[in-house]
C-alpha cells in the first residue's frame, strides 16, 4: 500500500462488521490513516457485512475471509 493514497486521510469513520449469524464482531470508530486506508483485522473462514459511515455518507459490502480471499478492498465507495 505504499504507492497507494485514499482521498480521505486522517478522517473518523464509523466501521461495523456483522458476521452471517449476526453477531457484531466490530462496531467502532476508527480514524483513516495518513495513506487515506483503514487497517481493519477480521476472523478467518466468515463472510462478513462491512459498514463504513462517515462525512453524512456510508457504503456496505460483504467481504469474506477464506483463503485467497483479497486483503486490501478499494471498490467500497461512500455515497
Amino acid at each position: 500500500m505504499s504507492s497507494c493514497q485514499g482521498e480521505l486521510p486522517q478522517t473518523k469513520f464509523n466501521v461495523k462488521a456483522v458476521d452471517q449469524s449476526g453477531r457484531i464482531i466490530s462496531d467502532n470508530p476508527v480514524y483513516s490513516l495518513k495513506n487515506g486506508f483503514i487497517e481493519l483485522w477480521l476472523p478467518r473462514d466468515q463472510t462478513i457485512n462491512l459498514t463504513v459511515e462517515g462525512l453524512n455518507r456510508s457504503t456496505t459490502s460483504m467481504v469474506s475471509t477464506q483463503d485467497g480471499s483479497a486483503t486490501c478492498i478499494t471498490t467500497m465507495q461512500m455515497r
